[in-house]
């Protein structure tokens, strides 16, 4: 019997591992219209929000984007020559085909236009997700249940939340009767996620406040915008028991400024850290990471110590009222 060369061996064995950790990799479908797609983003190719989530979660995934402007979850006859229905559209059909292990949707907004219809609503939102699950075990779904924030409207009427920012941000006051439907499709948004199981998303409250993250039309983020529903969605992934959703979190490294005013946590993996429910104490003071703060991978972000309140706007620094030097802080993962 010939005896196969030991390099050889080492070789095909090499090869092998790279070949199964290729079929390993966990796959995630970003469904959803302009908002996924990343419309009027300048750097689209670069900054749409399913190619910043792919960053944060690293080489073990695969993330692909399958936005398409304009389009419904509802199948509505009066829209059928302008192909508004996802499902009549190749973005459906690469989705479906793709057999993805996670589906993250937005649909919902443009459902809420004259031509709104509650029974076709969910019976062609149904019909994508069939398509999509087709009957396979261990598929996530996750929703957005709550859509993304809509600044257009009447000057200073709230609605979602409407244009309410003036005079610093100003945005279109006619938004095309959606804000009349919104509430009855995220109602029935958050029963179809309950009858399939899915994951809720609130796209909403996390970026309302917050105008800045979007373009001047008022209704679609900028790369800022895109930039904090990644991280959203990221932390979603992170923290729901999904069946194929292995996040590694790393502990970061906290290195003291020399004037002892200010933390610098750093990740050295390559993948994100999501902070949520970890802290920094010192003896019996603690400051609490929340709302969805995220360290993008070789990345690190700042604390600083001793200012006048804890800062918990994603927009602005983090700053700790309770821890007021920087020798002898902890870190501590979340539970």
């Amino acid at each position: 019997m010939k005896k196969i060369p030991l390099l050889t061996a080492t070789v095909a064995a090499i090869l092998a591992f790279f070949a199964s950790a290729l079929l390993a990799e966990t796959k995630i479908a970003c469904i959803g219209d302009s908002i996924t797609f990343g419309y009027l983003i300048p750097t689209r190719d670069a900054d749409n929000y399913p190619k910043q989530l792919g960053k944060l979660l690293g080489d073990e995934f695969e993330v692909r984007n399958f936005g398409n402007p304009g389009k419904t979850c509802g199948d509505y006859p009066s829209q059928k020559n302008r192909r508004r229905w996802l499902g009549d559209n190749a973005e459906h059909k690469n989705g479906t085909a793709w057999q993805a292990d996670v589906y993250i949707c937005n649909l919902g907004i443009n459902d809420t236009g004259a031509w709104w219809d509650e029974k076709l609503f969910v019976s062609g939102y149904e019909r994508l997700i069939e398509d999509w699950v087709g009957g396979r075990k261990g598929v996530s779904l996750l929703m957005w249940t709550k859509l993304a924030p809509d600044f257009r409207g009447p000057d200073g009427k709230a609605t979602f939340p409407g244009n309410v920012f003036l005079p610093e941000f100003s945005f279109p006051k006619q938004d095309n009767g959606s804000a009349k439907n919104r509430p009855a499709a995220e109602k029935l948004l958050a029963k179809i996620a309950k009858k399939y199981k899915a994951h809720a998303i609130d796209a909403y409250t996390p970026l309302a406040a917050h105008p800045e993250f979007y373009l001047p039309d008022g209704l679609h983020p900028n790369a800022l915008g895109a930039k904090r529903l990644a991280e959203i969605t990221f932390a979603e992934l992170v923290k729901a028991d999904l069946p194929k959703i292995k996040i590694p979190q790393a502990k970061p490294q906290l290195v003291p400024a020399k004037d002892g005013k200010s933390i610098t946590l750093k990740n050295k993996s390559d993948v994100a850290v999501l902070l949520d429910g970890a802290s920094l104490r010192n003896g019996k003071t603690t400051f609490v990471f929340e709302n969805a703060t995220v360290i993008p991978p070789h990345g690190e972000i700042v604390v600083s110590l001793g200012g006048k309140q804890d800062r918990k706007d994603p927009a602005k620094p983090l700053v700790s009222s309770k821890l007021k030097r920087a020798s002898g802080v902890k870190y501590v993962p979340a539970n």
